[in-house]
């Protein structure tokens, strides 16, 4: 009985393949979500801000895993504290803009917008990969087990392979908005604006609760 018992312990508490992916889909729910709405701005948004937007939840997603799992409760129980609140301040920013341009004139409309700056992408890629830090730590509470060797080295592929899903999913969501966009012309902004705004108080509901 000691051994099936050990054996069970040891299934549950072993992250293979399937078990990395499936949490990278989930961290990036929040992601898809800003993506979609972001990807109604397709016309004022060039492909480079875009590739940055990208490339930065990536690795955002992949370095926040990193850090979780190497500097373990402690810096995640601080930043748990406050994660939430930065994410909906920048969101409901990032929202309220999106209403703002979508509600102006055609003709006033800016050809190009500074919603995607490097500024603004910086703060959207750590505001939306905080929870991938709390992950890290919980990943060092379990054995990942995706290639033998060592745990750093599961560790890395780990985050590798959940930058990788956050930035793929981003890909999609930009793109789902970006053909809604062509549909809904300024609509899509302002109703963009308020989905991303409805996700900042999410995150701060199911904080709090």
């Amino acid at each position: 009985m000691p051994e099936i018992i050990a054996i069970f312990a040891q299934i549950y508490f072993t992250m293979g393949l399937l078990s990395i992916l499936l949490l990278g889909v989930g961290l990036s729910l929040d992601t898809f979500a800003v993506s979609l709405t972001l990807g109604c701005f397709s016309e004022r948004i060039t492909s480079r801000q875009r590739i940055r937007f990208l490339v930065t939840i990536g690795m955002f997603h992949f370095l926040m895993i990193l850090a979780g799992w190497t500097f373990g409760e402690s810096i995640s129980g601080l930043i748990a504290d406050y994660d939430h609140w930065i994410a909906f301040v920048l969101l409901g920013f990032v929202g309220g803009k999106m209403i703002q341009e979508g509600c102006s004139p055609a003709k006033d409309s800016a050809p190009t917008s500074d919603l995607l700056s490097l500024r603004n992408t910086l703060l959207l890629g750590l505001a939306l990969s905080i929870d991938a830090l709390i992950s890290g730590f919980s990943l060092g509470l379990i054995k990942v087990a995706l290639l033998s060797g060592s745990q750093f080295k599961n560790i890395l592929i780990s985050a590798l392979l959940i930058g990788i899903t956050a930035a793929l999913i981003s890909a999609i969501g930009l793109r789902i908005g970006r053909f809604a966009s062509t549909r809904l012309g300024p609509k899509a902004e302002i109703f963009g604006g308020i989905i991303l705004i409805g996700i900042g108080v999410k995150i701060v509901i199911d904080h709090l609760c």
